[in-house]
């Protein structure tokens, strides 16, 4: 068997290219580009949630945002409680709150809120689940 004159180089070089280009494709597949800081001057403190129970019964209360389901905590019946939301959590398509009561059926929830930066949401369980009231307002 002969060989071409020449035709060992050619093999070479064309095997060495594809190896740099298989390379070239794996190191650009592995890198990463960092999320750069943006600063627009807006605050994105946690989204505040004052709840109000005004029920009986001890409620679990839930944060609803872009289908995610987060538990807030506890509020003791009659009492009160104040949580914060993560505001990548709950800025993106705005939130529900949920309340369910411990040791009963059914629940009550807010429609869907918008908050702005620096809004607090003040979700007032009320004493029978139907008459429960959400509101978003700027800060006292």
């Amino acid at each position: 068997m002969s060989l071409r004159p020449g035709a060992t180089g050619r093999r070479l070089a064309l095997w060495s290219r594809t190896v740099l280009a298989a390379l070239a494709l794996v190191s650009a597949a592995c890198s990463r580009n960092p999320q750069p800081d943006i600063d627009d001057g807006i605050s994105r403190d946690p989204i505040v949630v004052h709840v109000k129970n005004e029920n009986f019964l001890d409620m679990n209360v839930f944060v609803v945002a872009s289908g995610a389901t987060r538990r807030l905590g506890t509020v003791t019946g009659n009492g009160s409680g104040e949580f914060n939301v993560p505001w990548s959590f709950g800025s993106a398509s705005g939130v529900v709150l949920v309340a369910q009561p411990i040791g009963a059926r059914g629940s009550a929830s807010s429609p869907s809120l918008n908050v702005a930066p620096g809004q607090v949401i003040e979700f007032k369980v009320g004493s029978t689940l139907r008459q429960t009231t959400a509101t978003v307002h700027d800060p006292e």
